[in-house]
């Protein structure tokens, strides 16, 4: 085992790194309820407000792509200080407005460049910390602090809207200087500096060899996970008026909240699943919120039948976010080597702001023809159909479907077939190989062989 990945950091760094995660994803998410709001105040029409909700995850994207790897080289606190000084900057910007819609765009950008930049590094800040005997303790963490915040953000925005003189400069400078005070605890907190003299230079992720079939399907489902969440944090605020014209920024807030923290509690279960697992059963309840609203815009149904359905459809979309979220992350984790972790958990990541962006860009996009409940509906039915396509993907991968050519042309006793070893993610594993140590692809399974009726009879007779 590498030295690197022998150094555990302390308890209080998991709950530090724990607060920067959740102040990140609060400050990027909390302007969702009140676009509506943005959009009347600036007099901005439906592509500008694409333009603005692109321009954070297109700002997003490349920084993960630039500086992902950066706390690798350079240790977690100077890169976790850098992060949080520009979502500050991006934050007090969007909300102390002065420069009109290019200001909001500015906020915006720096925002979802400081988001990038700390992502990689406060997950694998936590991963550190975890306990010896409870190794899955810093990725759970890392995933609830992560949804969470980007739970209470909106609710936060929401709920300071609705009674506030000044809607849209209350909740900015709130997270302002929350996120002073936890910039300031960072900079006092004594961590530790990177144990490999690694250089960083701008570079594509590149993900070792024997993980890329893991870490695809776990893109493909956090992916599709983060597009249907992006779904409720970019379009349900617009998509309420339409359908219950009383709806206001406390309302959508709250609805937009409430998927998170029901994503966010779901993954305390998480960890009593294996991750493929989880991943099939999240995608699946994913399908089903899909579904249900695609139910609450049909003309029959009343209003309160409308409201009932957007709430069962953001519990099982956030159930099924935080389950496929828990269990992409954790088998990811589960195989990353030490000192490549910030450098893979920033590649992971990309597929999840890119599913996170899809929503509001395409929507946006398809606007421009149509009206936005219909082009969100049609959204909402591709979402559906991607998702059933997904499902049994984590599960097919563990299944081993064709066997090797010695392992065909092997002798086999009558009535018995034979079963290939394979590891933990249904890798087949050769007689004579050896299995990387670490992680859950260090654990070999043998399959029982399977007996078939007739011979069983057969030889009860002999």
């Amino acid at each position: 085992m590498p030295e690197y990945a022998r150094i555990r950091g302390s308890r209080r760094q998991l709950w530090f790194g724990g607060l920067v995660l959740l102040v990140l994803s609060a400050a990027a998410n909390m302007a969702s309820p009140l676009y509506p709001l943005l959009q009347e105040t600036y007099g901005m029409s439906e592509t500008t407000m694409t333009g603005l909700y692109a321009t954070y995850v297109l700002s997003c994207l490349p920084s993960l792509l630039l500086f992902g790897s950066a706390a690798d080289a350079f240790g977690r606190k100077p890169v976790l200080l850098a992060a949080i000084g520009l979502v500050v900057l991006g934050t007090a910007g969007f909300g102390l407005n002065t420069l009109g819609t290019a200001g909001l765009f500015a906020g915006r950008a720096l925002v979802g460049i400081g988001l990038g930049l700390g992502t990689g590094a406060g997950i694998a800040l936590m991963v550190e910390a975890s306990p010896a005997r409870r190794v899955w303790l810093g990725s759970t963490f890392a995933t609830i602090s992560f949804v969470l915040g980007s739970g209470l953000g909106p609710i936060l925005a929401g709920v300071l809207a609705e009674f506030s003189a000044v809607p849209l400069i209350l909740p900015f400078i709130i997270m302002v200087a929350a996120m002073a005070i936890v910039m300031v605890l960072i900079a006092l907190m004594p961590l530790h500096r990177p144990f490999t003299r690694q250089r960083w230079r701008p570079t594509w992720p590149s993900v070792p060899g024997p993980m890329r079939t893991s870490f695809n399907i776990a893109a493909l489902t956090g992916f599709v996970g983060w597009t249907a969440l992006g779904l409720f944090l970019a379009l349900l605020p617009s998509m309420a008026q339409s359908v219950l014209p009383k709806s206001g920024t406390l309302s959508a807030g709250v609805i937009v909240g409430s998927v998170l923290v029901v994503s966010a509690a779901s993954q305390l279960a998480a960890p009593k699943l294996r991750p493929r697992a989880a991943q099939t059963l999240g995608l699946t309840l994913m399908g089903l919120g899909a579904a249900l609203l695609l139910s609450s815009n049909l003309p029959s149904i009343g209003p309160h039948a409308v409201t009932a359905l957007l709430v069962i459809a953001a519990v099982a979309t956030g159930t099924g976010h935080g389950l496929s979220y828990w269990g992409a992350n954790r088998e990811i984790d589960l195989l990353t080597p030490a000192k490549n972790r910030a450098g893979i958990s920033a590649a992971l990541y990309l597929a999840f702001y890119a599913g996170a962006g899809a929503p509001a860009v395409v929507v946006g996009l398809l606007a421009l023809s149509m009206p936005l409940a219909t082009a969100a509906m049609i959204f909402t039915l591709a979402l559906l159909l991607a998702t059933i396509v997904s499902i049994p993907v984590p599960s097919l991968a563990e299944t081993v479907v064709r066997q090797s050519r010695a392992e065909s042309e092997a002798p086999t006793e009558v009535g018995r077939r034979p079963v290939p070893m394979v590891d933990r993610y249904g890798t087949p594993v050769s007689s004579g190989q050896s299995v990387p140590r670490g992680g859950a692809a260090s654990v070999v399974e043998t399959q029982r062989p399977i007996d078939f009726g007739p011979c069983r009879e057969s030889r009860a007779r002999s």
